[in-house]
């Protein structure tokens, strides 16, 4: 399933899909690994993949690229080894099919909530995991994602301008689902929400 842009708003439920803001220097993995883990202790039926924080070293054969199936606690490779001289990394397709599996395989299970570890530059062309997010949010399964500012743009147009931007703290995520108990048996076409930067002064 190819995908544009969420276009069909019959399905839609405004609070179901949101998405962190960050800019450079922020730690998103650590706080969507983090709101995960604090999600399953409290008994929430969560799945999909965060990204793990890549370790001192940067991405290389020393610290490559990984990602936590939050439901199994299994951590998937999603780049290529490129050796002991590489300076950078590669992401490996086979491998990062197998992460995008792991997200659909916890769709169809119905979770409380899907993590998508990033809406980056492979999903903003229009590859890596935004199928996925889009099987999510049309089989009604609440999605977690993260969109860094210069990709805000493109993540707009995909999502039609609907769903929450959240500020990245971890308060921020609590209210948004604390919020969202109240709000999951709303009909479909529920208005908008009136503040897509839930909490940015929290």
């Amino acid at each position: 399933m190819a995908v544009t842009e969420l276009d069909d708003t019959d399905f839609f439920n405004p609070w179901a899909l949101a998405a962190i803001v960050y800019d450079s220097g922020v730690n998103v993995d650590l706080l969507m690994g983090q709101f995960a883990a604090e999600l399953s202790a409290a008994g929430e039926r969560i799945g999909g993949v965060v990204q793990l924080p890549p370790g001192p070293e940067g991405c290389g054969p020393r610290a490559l690229m990984q990602v936590l199936d939050v439901g199994s606690n299994e951590v998937i490779r999603i780049c290529q080894d490129l050796g002991p001289g590489a300076s950078s990394c590669r992401l490996d397709p086979a491998r990062l099919l197998a992460a995008s599996l792991r997200v659909r395989m916890a769709t169809l299970a119905a979770p409380d909530l899907v993590f998508v570890s990033r809406f980056g530059k492979q999903e903003a062309s229009g590859g890596g995991l935004r199928d996925e997010i889009a099987r999510a949010v049309m089989a009604g399964v609440p999605v977690l994602t993260a969109v860094k500012r210069s990709t805000v743009e493109a993540w707009m147009a995909f999502s039609g301008g609907r769903g929450t931007l959240l500020y990245p703290r971890l308060s921020v995520l609590h209210d948004w689902w604390q919020d969202g108990r109240r709000r999951r048996r709303l009909p479909p076409l529920a208005a908008l929400a009136r503040e897509p930067w839930q909490g940015l002064n929290a």
